[in-house]
């Protein structure tokens, strides 16, 4: 009986010891998820600065094996710094330049292509009508379908956003000269932040992981997307459906935005080409044809360039790409898909089971 009693008493024990443990576990899950979100809506609602600060961040990375290259050479980490941001800024200023010269003309084409848009679907709705006006009347056959307007209120709300832009702007080339301008100093901090050796390579490892894949993956997206913006200047110049500059780098930005990208692309092809030419068929020409070509791209150049390592299951791509447009905008939309390659290559990296030895 004492026995019993000792073991009963035993296993209450255990009990309660379980219960507490319990309850603690779910008390420390609780303040780690109440300690994500608070950070989460930090971030979305200080987006203005953090999202061109997480961008130039990201754009340094990718760069890092050019700036390595650099300084392996004898530049002063201040000159890379320098240069990259003139480069970046110029670029910019450009784009800015050749966008704010179009807005002009862009309510014109937008009432052409609402016009012709208007006559296409008196052509494709006449029979129709027809029908409509034999059952219901002639007088119903006589309505012509009304043209639709264009509202420039989406024009004026774009351009009062450009101050804000220009804001972002700065902060992103400020973020991006100072990260590349102490880079190297940075790594090694991370590195020698752990006081283990075996931590301290397993960081090495990461960092190196993370900087050779977004080097090799985004050097060969680049190469890809730059020939196909290239071409679509070309053949924009060709067929005059306006800057040929500007859709070059259009293309070539919004390539970088999976799925998203590709839409924009096609969207906006479809409106110049409707607004270019007469016909349905040679309207639609630019766009099906910009679709087919950057489908093969996506699909059998790149992958055959870089390997299947980096490939990612496009449902989690898409979630990137939703989260991050969401808490960043735009420039989240950029970043969706180097951020989901930099978690995976951490996870790969964090599973080998050697690492490299440190350098001497």
């Amino acid at each position: 009986m004492n026995v019993s009693r000792e073991e009963a008493q035993q296993d209450g024990r255990l009990e309660k010891l379980i219960d507490s443990r319990g309850l603690t576990i779910m008390a420390r899950l609780a303040t780690v998820g109440l300690l994500g979100l608070a950070i989460l809506f930090a971030l979305h609602e200080a987006a203005a600065l953090v999202a061109p600060m997480a961008g130039a961040v990201v754009a340094g990375v990718v760069l890092s094996r050019i700036i390595d290259k650099a300084q392996a050479r004898g530049v002063p980490a201040f000159v890379v710094a320098t240069a990259f941001v003139l480069a970046m800024g110029a670029c910019i200023a450009l784009v800015a330049n050749a966008i704010s010269s179009r807005m002009a003309s862009f309510t014109d084409q937008i009432s052409v292509i609402a016009s012709r848009l208007s006559q296409m679907a008196s052509h494709i709705l006449a029979p129709l009508q027809a029908l409509k006006a034999q059952m219901a009347g002639a007088a119903a056959a006589n309505q012509a379908p009304a043209a639709p307007s264009f509202d420039m209120a989406a024009v004026t709300g774009m351009l009062g956003g450009l101050t804000p832009a220009l804001g972002g702007v700065l902060i992103f080339l400020a973020t991006l000269f100072f990260f590349v301008a102490g880079k190297s100093d940075l790594r090694r901090k991370i590195v020698m932040a752990y006081g283990r050796r075996d931590s301290r390579l397993s960081a090495l490892r990461i960092l190196n992981g993370v900087e050779d894949a977004l080097a090799l993956y985004f050097g060969s997206a680049t190469m890809v997307y730059g020939a196909l913006g290239l071409a679509t200047a070309l053949a924009c110049w060709a067929a005059d459906l306006g800057p040929p500059a500007l859709w070059g780098v259009f293309v070539f930005v919004a390539c970088f935005i999976p799925f998203l990208g590709v839409v924009l692309v096609t969207a906006a092809l479809l409106v110049a080409g409707l607004s270019t030419f007469s016909g349905v068929a040679a309207g639609l020409a630019p766009a099906v044809i910009y679709f087919l070509v950057h489908l093969v791209l996506e699909n059998a150049v790149i992958p055959a360039i870089v390997g299947r390592r980096f490939e990612v299951n496009p449902f989690l791509v898409f979630l990137s790409i939703v989260f991050w447009t969401w808490m960043w905008g735009g420039i989240g939309a950029v970043i969706a898909s180097p951020m989901l390659l930099i978690v995976k290559i951490i996870i790969e990296e964090l599973r080998k089971p050697t690492a490299p030895e440190l350098p001497t």
